[in-house]
């Protein structure tokens, strides 16, 4: 397996339809369910292995919905592809196993990562996608959902 020297990759990641599959199953915006909690689960691994960091959206205490990751160094793509098809089928599993059809749809862009600093509790979202790698991770999540979700893009 080739390892490929990239500078940094961010990857945005979505779970898709939640709100209504959430509606579906009665399940509570303010605490960890079965698929946000696995989906923290596997991010939180996914950063580990890989010596990532999580710009926006881990949430253990709430369970994560979304969120975006930046990869920096000397990375395998065919390991990073790998790993995030696996937290993909993982959710689509669960999800089959909690009776709804849950995916998550994944945007992952190149380039360097531009540092954001909130001026507020809610300020996150307007400045998340500050540098141009973030806004290219978005528009490669925004082209998943287009297509249907349940999918990875690559810009």
């Amino acid at each position: 397996m080739a390892l490929e020297t990239v500078e940094e990759l961010i990857i945005f990641i979505d779970l898709d339809n939640f709100k209504e599959i959430s509606e579906e199953q009665g399940w509570v915006n303010y605490k960890p369910n079965e698929i946000t909690g696995t989906l923290t689960e596997l991010i939180a691994n996914f950063i580990r292995k890989h010596v990532g960091e999580v710009i926006y959206g881990l949430d253990e205490k709430r369970g994560t919905e979304e969120c975006m990751l930046r990869l920096a160094g000397a990375l395998s793509h065919e390991i990073i592809i790998s790993d995030l098809e696996y937290i993909a089928s993982r959710i689509r599993e669960i999800g089959f196993e909690c009776g709804c059809e849950t995916s998550v749809s994944i945007g992952v862009s190149r380039g360097p990562y531009t540092p954001i600093r909130p001026t507020g509790p809610y300020q996150w979202s307007k400045r998340l996608f500050k540098g141009q790698a973030q806004r290219l991770a978005h528009k490669a999540l925004k082209k998943a959902k287009r297509q249907g979700g349940n999918r990875i893009v690559f810009l």
